[in-house]
């Protein structure tokens, strides 16, 4: 995330009506609930704490929390769960996010500048500059729904697929490259066509994401001067229609030369509609959502959330737009 140095000249206070909310499916949730709501209460205006386990109990103890007055609400799991709760706080601005990362990529957390240890990460909460962010939108079929990172397409759904076979809660982080080569043998090539507000573009490719931000997975970066507060997305593929080309692109990407091949077609952005040439799901941060085609579109600077006192990176002004 770049610089969340707060443009919002607040930070929260130890006495702020706060709640917790900690997802009972996330990897370390269900263990970790008591631990976390007593050592909060020991440092802040605790008013209420839930372990949800569906996204209907989730939206019930929001609804819940705001009828309290909560101006800080704590959000426990993984990046699905964090994108869940910005789709809810889009419509609460006098609520602020925190987000204490039981997930298993904990993406979204990776570039709030925040510490891990829970005792140090608590103590920041309690008192951390507020930023506000950018947020994407996806648009499907009249329904709509946030994205923190990034909303991707091909491998990446077909991964969120085979980590729902119960892969993430026996292997943690390690489940990623366990399902990646099985991904890779049976991902398909799909006609993408993207239709920006000043023309068209269509390739062949096997993975497409649209990214808000500079991390896409765990800390991996999209461009050094990749930002959430600066009102765009980033869009690419991973290289054409071989896995030679994928994995090459995925290569420049881990190494941050993206921009440098022919093979990713990056560009910067306000809005993007997505049509495939057969129906394909959409991942939203983790999560399989709706299917293509699909509105993109970010928002700028719509979520406040808590962040560290030295989160890296500075605003970049005279990025081109697309």
């Amino acid at each position: 995330m770049e610089s969340v140095r707060s443009t919002v000249p607040e930070r929260a206070a130890p006495n702020w009506p706060t709640w917790l909310i900690v997802n009972g499916r996330s990897r370390s949730g269900t263990l970790g609930y008591e631990a976390w709501a007593q050592r909060l209460d020991r440092v802040m205006n605790l008013v209420g704490s839930s372990l949800v386990r569906s996204l209907e109990e989730f939206r019930e103890t929001l609804s819940e929390a705001d009828a309290h007055g909560v101006r800080r609400l704590l959000v426990g799991g993984g990046d699905g769960t964090i994108s869940n709760a910005a789709d809810a706080l889009r419509h609460q601005p006098d609520t602020v996010l925190g987000v204490i990362p039981l997930g298993t990529g904990n993406t979204f957390f990776a570039g709030l500048g925040l510490p891990y240890d829970p005792e140090r990460l608590i103590r920041a909460l309690a008192q951390a500059p507020i930023a506000a962010v950018d947020i994407g939108e996806a648009v499907a079929r009249g329904e709509s729904h946030i994205f923190l990172n990034s909303a991707s397409i091909g491998i990446s759904s077909l991964l969120v697929q085979l980590l729902r076979e119960g892969a993430k809660q026996r292997f943690g982080i390690w489940a990623w490259p366990i399902e990646v080569t099985r991904a890779l043998r049976v991902a398909p090539q799909f006609t993408v066509t993207l239709t920006y507000p000043d023309g068209r573009e269509t390739y062949v490719t096997r993975q497409l994401v649209i990214a808000n931000g500079p991390t896409i997975a765990g800390r991996l970066r999209v461009q050094a001067e990749a930002s959430n507060q600066d009102g765009l997305l980033e869009v690419f593929r991973l290289g054409g229609p071989s896995l030679g080309a994928l994995l090459g692109t995925t290569w420049n990407l881990c190494r941050g030369e993206l921009l440098r091949t022919h093979h990713a077609r990056f560009r910067l952005i306000r809005e993007v509609q997505v049509a495939t040439n057969v129906p394909m799901p959409v991942d939203l941060d983790g999560d399989l959502w709706r299917s293509t085609p699909v509105r993109c579109r970010v928002l700028p600077k719509a979520l406040r959330v808590l962040v560290g006192e030295h989160a890296p990176g500075a605003p970049t002004p005279n990025r081109s737009v697309s």
